[in-house]
Order: C-alpha cells, then sequence, then structure tokens
C-alpha cells in the first residue's frame, strides 16, 4: 500500500507517543480515521458526538502530552471550537486535523455559487473560526510541502502547549506522501532565561515574605521535579491553582492549599494578601481571582504563556519557562544554606484543615444533616449534603493514588478542591474555562492512556449535556467511575444569582435553573452501563464507592441525590 499524507500524520503522533485519534468520521476526514485504524498500536476513539470528541481529545492531551481529533468540516469542526477554546487557555495541545474542500470545489463556489459540501458560502470558514483558538492554523497550499508543513504544526502544539489547526484539502490526505525525515526538531531558544532568572532569584531574596504560586504549565511542560526543588532550596511558601492542582505532592510541608480565587482557604488567602511579593510561575487568574489579584498587581511577578510580567509598568519579557525553571533550579544552589523560616511562620495543616480542606481522620463519623420540610416544592429535598458527599468520596478506603479525579464546574467544584490528592498529576478540571459537562466527555480521553482511573464528580446539568460519553466508555471497555451528583438545578447559576434560595426554606429555585428530572440510572443502562446505582444516604454512597471500585468490567454509574438546598462549606 502507499505510504500517504494521512500516513505521515498517524505516524508522526505516534512518533510523539499519541497512541488515539478522537472524531466522529466522516468523507471529508476518512483517510485519517483509514490511516489510523492501519497503524499497530493506535486505536480510532469514535464519540457520540463532535463536542464530546473535543472535550475527549482534550483529556488525552493533559494526560498524555498531546492529542488529535478529527471530525466533518464546517457541520463537525464548528461543534470543536468550544473545547478547543477551553484547551487554548488552558495551555492543552490538542491537534485538529481537517479535511476541507480542494481548491477546485472553493473556486467552483466562488465562480458559480454552487456550494462545496458543508460549506457557509465562504472560502474558508473553518480557518477564520480557528485562528483566535489555537497558536497554529493553516491550509495546505502546496502538496509538496505537507511534509514541512504537519511538522510545523505538531511542533508548535509541543512547545507552544496550545491547540494547533491543520486542513489539508481531503484528496491530498489520501495522496501518496514522503515518509519522516528524522526526528521533530523541538528546541527552543533559552533568549534572556538567564538573566531573568537571575533577576527573579534577587527578587525573592530581597523578599521578606515570598510566596510562589505554582501554575498549569508546570505540569504541561513536566517541570514538577525541578520546581520543587527550587521549593525546597529556597525555602518557599507555595499554592497552586485550582487547574494545577496535584502537579505537586500536596503533603509538601511548605503547601498551603489551592487558590481557586475567594473560595480558597481563609489563611492562604490571608498569605497572599500579606506577601510583599506574590510569584506566580506558569499560573493565570481568571475572574474569581481578581478580588485578591488586582490589589496585588504592584507585588507580583507572572509567568504566562512565555512571557515574563514584571511589577506592573514594566513591559513583558519573553521567556520560554522550560529554560527559566532549568536556570533558577541551577542558581538556588548558592541559596541552599539560606533559612527563610525565621521571615515568616508556617501556615499549619490543622489551621488548613479547619477551614474546609478535606482530610479523612479515620474515625468513620459524619454528622447528618437535619432535613427541612420547605414550604415550596424543591427539585430534591432530600438526600446527601455537599459536605457528607465529598468527606466520603475522601475516605482513603475509595481515593488512592491510582486514581485521577475529572472534576466538572458545579458547586461541587469548592469541595473538589479542597481533595488532599495522594498522588501528583491526579486531578483534572476545566478551571479556567469553566464548562460545564466538560469532565464527563474529558474522561473518554483521560481513560485512554490506561493510567489511573478517572473518577469523574459530575453535576447533573453537565451531564445531561454530554450524557452520550457513557456509551462511548462502554465501548472502550474503560473502567471510568461517574459520581453523576443530582440536585436537580443549575445549582451554580442558582448561587450565583439567587443564594438566598439555599438558606430560605420558603423560597422556590430560579424557574430557568430547574433542571428536567431524569432517571439516570435508567438512562445510563440504556446505553450500555451494566454498573449504575443510586445512593441518597452516607451509607449507600460508601457501599456504591466500594462496589464501582471493585468493578472492572467497564464504566460503573454512582447517581449520588444531593439536597437541593445543601451548600458545600466556604461558599
Amino acid at each position: 500500500m502507499p505510504f500517504t499524507t494521512s500516513d505521515y500524520i498517524i505516524t508522526r503522533l505516534a512518533q510523539q507517543n499519541v497512541e488515539a485519534i478522537f472524531g466522529v468520521p466522516a468523507v471529508y476526514c476518512a483517510p485519517v480515521f483509514e490511516a489510523a485504524a492501519n497503524t499497530a498500536n493506535f486505536r480510532v476513539v469514535v464519540t457520540s458526538s463532535d463536542l464530546v470528541a473535543g472535550y475527549a481529545a482534550d483529556g488525552y492531551a493533559r494526560t498524555r502530552g498531546l492529542s488529535a481529533v478529527s471530525v466533518a468540516y464546517g457541520v463537525g469542526t464548528l461543534s470543536l471550537l468550544n473545547a478547543v477554546a477551553g484547551a487554548y487557555i488552558e495551555r492543552s495541545p490538542v491537534v485538529v486535523i481537517n479535511g476541507g474542500p480542494s481548491q477546485a470545489r472553493i473556486d467552483q463556489q466562488n465562480n458559480t455559487g454552487i456550494l462545496f459540501s458543508h460549506s457557509m458560502g465562504q472560502p474558508h470558514s473553518d480557518l477564520e473560526a480557528f485562528r483566535p483558538f489555537t497558536c497554529f492554523a493553516e491550509r495546505a497550499t502546496s502538496q509538496a510541502g505537507l511534509p514541512a508543513l504537519i511538522d510545523r504544526a505538531i511542533v508548535a502544539a509541543l512547545t507552544k502547549k496550545h491547540p494547533v489547526y491543520l486542513e489539508i484539502a481531503q484528496p491530498w490526505l489520501a495522496a501518496t506522501c514522503p515518509r519522516p525525515s528524522g526526528p521533530l526538531n523541538l528546541s527552543v531558544p533559552a533568549g534572556t532565561a538567564e538573566a531573568t532568572a537571575r533577576r527573579l532569584l534577587t527578587e525573592i531574596r530581597n523578599a521578606q515574605q515570598p510566596l510562589l504560586i505554582v501554575g498549569v504549565e508546570i505540569q504541561r511542560f513536566k517541570l514538577a521535579a525541578s520546581v520543587l526543588s527550587i521549593i525546597r532550596k529556597l525555602n518557599l511558601r507555595w499554592a497552586s491553582t485550582l487547574l494545577a492542582k496535584s502537579t505537586l505532592p500536596e503533603n509538601d510541608p511548605g503547601f498551603l492549599g489551592v487558590f481557586n480565587g475567594e473560595h480558597a482557604p481563609s489563611a492562604l488567602l490571608t498569605v497572599i494578601r500579606s506577601s510583599d511579593l506574590v510569584i506566580a510561575l506558569g499560573a493565570v487568574f481568571g475572574s474569581g481571582h481578581a478580588s485578591t489579584m488586582v490589589p496585588k498587581i504592584a507585588s507580583t511577578i507572572r509567568f504566562w504563556d512565555d512571557q515574563f510580567f514584571w511589577r506592573r509598568g514594566d513591559r513583558p519579557e519573553p521567556v520560554p519557562i522550560t529554560h527559566l525553571v532549568s536556570i533558577l533550579n541551577q542558581l538556588s544552589l548558592s541559596d541552599a544554606e539560606t533559612p527563610r523560616s525565621k521571615r515568616y511562620a508556617r501556615t499549619s495543616r490543622a489551621k488548613l484543615k479547619s477551614e474546609g480542606e478535606i482530610v479523612w481522620d479515620g474515625d468513620g463519623k459524619l454528622a447528618r444533616a437535619p432535613e427541612s420540610k420547605a414550604a415550596n416544592p424543591t427539585p430534591v429535598p432530600n438526600g446527601l449534603t455537599y459536605d457528607q458527599l465529598f468527606q466520603v468520596i475522601a475516605e482513603p478506603s475509595f481515593l488512592d493514588a491510582s486514581m485521577t479525579i475529572v472534576a466538572d464546574t458545579f458547586l461541587g467544584i469548592y469541595p473538589a478542591a479542597k481533595l488532599k490528592m495522594p498522588a501528583q498529576d491526579s486531578f483534572v478540571a476545566s478551571a479556567l474555562w469553566a464548562s460545564i459537562g466538560h469532565s464527563l466527555a474529558a474522561a473518554v480521553g483521560v481513560a485512554v492512556p490506561s493510567g489511573k482511573r478517572p473518577v469523574v464528580i459530575c453535576g447533573d446539568g453537565g451531564a445531561q449535556m454530554v450524557m452520550e460519553s457513557l456509551s462511548t466508555m462502554v465501548v472502550q471497555a474503560q473502567h471510568t467511575i461517574v459520581i453523576l451528583v443530582d440536585n436537580g438545578l443549575y445549582g451554580y447559576e442558582q448561587y450565583l444569582l439567587n443564594r438566598s434560595y439555599y438558606a430560605n426554606s420558603t423560597e422556590a429555585p430560579l424557574p430557568y435553573a430547574v433542571l428536567a428530572r431524569w432517571d439516570y440510572v435508567a438512562t445510563a443502562k440504556a446505553m450500555g452501563v451494566s454498573f449504575a446505582r443510586t445512593a441518597d444516604s452516607i451509607a449507600s454512597l460508601r457501599t456504591a464507592l466500594a462496589a464501582a471500585k471493585a468493578f472492572n468490567a467497564g464504566p460503573a454509574l454512582i447517581h449520588a441525590v444531593v439536597q437541593s438546598r445543601s451548600l458545600p462549606s466556604g461558599t
């Protein structure tokens, strides 16, 4: 068989340890699927929707370091945009491979007005749509230049840790192509990394109360060991963003908690506010961080997306984070003998625990909140509280180092941030983009690498958006545990728009925040999930989690019933 352009793409991906492509097959991208199916040790993961394919590819990239997705031109690719936008801001390198129309079809459309398949009437609608959400977006204009174009796209994804968009006319995807010649060149110039590292080290030495905030780029570029070395040499206090949760070991004595905005532990917020120097290394802040970080701009040094932003007023400097961390680690050797402990008092783990960090004490006792009788009907009047749900999830008999928590954007994201993860690189969330439903679909990609077992914690609103992800888990024989939290509401929206509902038993919820009542167990079983059960008490939840953990014949769904008026502690 001749070696084709699609074979070239799959070969280059496989060389970077990619073992799967996600998508929904279509004529436009059929050659790519054919090449993937004919490649040894490479799998095609067909999902039930284009959006799920995008989320799954995102989950795979966060776990594996690179992924690929391909769907139908126009009708499929535009459904990917939300997933790709989230991957962009959260530094997830997804390669979007789009089979497009030939130039002859585009010329015919321009000259006659007869549309090519899935056309919006514009010659390059997909290319223009993806440009704002990718670090590389190009359409092939020369068949001879295809190998170089493909290489540039993959290199950009790997070195920038952003999604890329590659459009190749369908006929060229199936055309013969030379085989790859040599490895990809992934080197990045050091630029001013050494000078920047020296200046940063001077700033740290001169500060009385420095604090390091570890961001997701430390995980994406595999810099955790070096950053932990720097922390210990300089005796730095540190926190992580929610997006970077579990990047470094959370039992480190300098760890103060997860900075997930205003809902972070108050002791951590106090430290941030009192620090005379905050170093945000590979971290980006969103609206939830604004009340804390905006007043700290003048004393914050921030690195993000190959740009080092010194204190307000200075121009950003382009510095590759890999070189910066390496040099900073080397230079920190001279500071190994400089004790910083005299400059500040450690915030104790006990203090953080008292403010809501979920750490199981082993006493096996949980207090059950009294159930109030509401004057107005509530979607789910009885069941677990959020605190009970997460206390049981946190028990070491369930949560262990073999698992990756994949948390959704819902009220449960606050207690999820406080879970003490027993292993590094064991937490995934759409923490900045905050796209509901991401977790359930992303878990499809997290499960493919056959590493840690995904444990999805997803609200019912997000689950209803991508419930078909369960079907893909069944087809792929994945052992994912899905904890579907049913409170009958878009609870996050209710909380943001009218939180008095949660304290007032006579107040009705916002009518547009009430969800349709699904039979989640029956829905899961209809999709082929053989393990599906409901838990509405501490005892039944413990039993269900233990049984799901022991189940290894496909995905397991636990329909966790949570009172509609329950709020997690600290919200």
